[in-house]
């Protein structure tokens, strides 16, 4: 046999091999075939729409028998439901009546609106007043009204911190010094524009004005 015709065969063998393991895979009868001839037996299940009896390992589902296990019933839970049904004689005094308790007890007064605590409405950052570093300080020629200018300068650093405080929690006793002080820085502004327009000194007039701005700010 010559190279040519031994190619040849090879060739012929090979795509007779390949067709019949493609047969086996992909065709059922042969596949079937193949079995036989292997001595291969695989179980078949039924289909989903197979209702033959034969076909189902324990039979068909109809026929199918559940077994009835009859269990006892708790003993500890037959005694608590009678429990609450039987009345027991109990040795000791006879009950009496307990405060805050039965029909005759008058209930407590509803709650009025002086009793329930204040509720304060958060403050808005854009509303928020400037610290006292970032107001333009102005140094005074004339002594007394620099001095006042000063006393108002830390006043207002003081309230600042009063208002930052009751902003963050706020009660009823930040909000009542609050008022009280900001009334007093008020009084206390309004004294200082009075000496610097007597004064003519416009540069006080200006941070006065612009700390009166910032005060009225803070809402407690």
């Amino acid at each position: 046999m010559t190279a040519r015709n031994k190619k040849l065969a090879w060739w012929i063998a090979g795509t007779v091999i390949a067709v019949l393991v493609l047969s086996y895979i992909f065709i059922p009868p042969v596949h079937k075939l193949g079995d036989k001839l292997l001595g291969r037996s695989e179980k078949e299940y039924p289909k989903p729409d197979s209702l033959k009896v034969d076909e189902f390992e324990y039979g068909a589902p109809q026929d199918l028998k559940g077994e009835i296990i009859d269990v006892p019933r708790d003993s500890l839970l037959d005694s608590l439901m009678l429990a609450d049904t039987t009345l027991m004689p109990v040795d000791g005094p006879p009950p009496a009546p307990i405060p805050g308790f039965g029909d005759n007890e008058q209930l407590p007064p509803m709650p009025s609106d002086s009793d329930l605590p204040i509720k304060i409405a958060p403050v808005k950052p854009e509303n928020m007043p400037i610290s006292i570093d970032d107001i333009e300080h102005y140094v005074s020629s004339n002594a007394s009204v620099n001095a006042k200018l000063t006393a108002c300068r830390e006043n207002y650093k003081k309230l600042h911190d009063l208002y930052s405080e009751f902003v963050t929690h706020p009660t009823s006793e930040y909000q009542e010094v609050g008022t009280k002080r900001k009334k007093e820085l008020l009084d206390q502004l309004s004294q200082l524009m009075k000496a610097a327009q007597s004064a003519n000194d416009s540069n006080c007039e200006e941070e006065t004005a612009a700390l009166r701005r910032e005060v009225n700010k803070m809402k407690f």
